[in-house]
């Protein structure tokens, strides 16, 4: 076993502890409300003009899909009332969960400021730790289970919808990881619904390349990323191995399907380089950008001060895709509603 080998196992234990804590207790109403504290603490009041008498809610919910009851949390921003709002799922990586999610990426404060209902779905794992996805070729206790988890993404957009005001052509997905590599998955099979998606350290584990509506794909990727390799090929934690895709076939793969310009317009700017592929069908649009020297982590996210990651700490990809969504709604090519 070599030293990097050695190395990454021995944080991967050492963290460990910290996971099992956030796993059992990622949903708790003491949780729930210290995110929604910090949260409210650090929101920028000025950026937007938003009604400040209807205040953001949070609260866990579930429902049952096949035998299994699955759970999430939902977060209803400011001024959240009469006009339909965008609805964000966020899907937490392998070994994580909802709460870690949402201190990793401060995506309320962000879904707050834009006026967004920001979801996030639990996976499946034990005892409410080391959750996963099954996004196809991946990961752990869900992949191992034959866990339908398009099946519950699917059940619980169809369930917010009844229960919220949620804008039907504005239905997004957010993922890390295993959670990026779940986003992937149900763009291929919930396009007729999701408008976009964004991922962070995902790749396409599913051999399900079914065409479909058009779906605007933003993606993030560090070129020192051992989990889920910038390249493709050999990755993944101690546990179980994965085999990835290169980023740029995912890319490929989405421009293509998307109709895109075929020449992306390219911007070099400090530590990373963004690529997008314009002129898609519907007005979609593939974007990626690529952090060099960048590693496992959401970028801008808290993550990266504990594991170092100063590369990725340069670039706030909850804000980018907050702004990619809002400017990618579904654009359907016929009139008869989304039923």
């Amino acid at each position: 076993m070599n030293r990097l080998t050695t190395s990454k196992i021995s944080i991967f234990f050492a963290l460990l502890p910290v996971v099992l804590y956030l796993g059992a207790f990622g949903c708790s109403p003491s949780a729930i409300a210290q995110s929604s504290t910090f949260s409210l603490s650090n929101l920028n009041r000025n950026e937007q003009k938003i009604d400040k008498s209807v205040k953001s809610k949070r609260c866990v919910k579930s429902i049952k899909v096949g035998k299994i009851r699955r759970s999430y949390v939902v977060n209803t921003p400011y001024g959240y009332g009469d006009k339909p709002a965008p609805l964000v799922l966020v899907l937490h990586g392998a070994m994580a969960n909802t709460f870690a999610m949402a201190w990793d990426t401060r995506m309320t404060e962000k879904a707050n400021e834009h006026g967004f209902i920001v979801v996030y779905p639990r996976g499946i794992g034990i005892a409410k730790t080391l959750m996963t996805w099954n996004a196809g070729d991946c990961c752990g206790i869900a992949k191992l289970r034959n866990i339908d988890d398009i099946a519950f993404l699917k059940a619980l957009i169809k369930q917010l919808r009844e229960d919220y005001n949620v804008d039907g052509d504005r239905i997004y997905i957010a993922g890390a990881s295993n959670g990026g590599m779940m986003a992937y998955k149900a763009a291929i099979e919930l396009s007729d619904q999701i408008a976009a998606i964004a991922t962070a350290n995902g790749t396409m584990m599913t051999s399900e390349l079914k065409p479909g509506e058009p779906v605007s794909i933003l993606a993030f990727h560090g070129t020192k990323d051992h989990i889920v390799p910038y390249q493709g090929g050999p990755g993944g934690l101690p546990f179980w191995k994965i085999i990835g895709t290169k980023a740029a076939d995912n890319v490929k793969f989405w421009a293509e399907r998307d109709k895109c310009s075929a020449n992306p317009v390219r911007e070099s700017i400090g530590n990373y380089v963004k690529e997008s592929y314009c002129n898609g069908a519907n007005g979609t649009e593939v974007c990626v950008y690529i952090v060099n020297g960048g590693k496992h982590n959401w970028p801008g996210g808290r993550g990266t001060i504990i594991s170092s990651d100063s590369a990725m700490s340069k670039l706030d990809a909850t804000d980018i895709i907050c702004k990619f969504f809002l400017a990618h709604p579904k654009m359907r090519t016929n009139i008869e509603a989304h039923k």
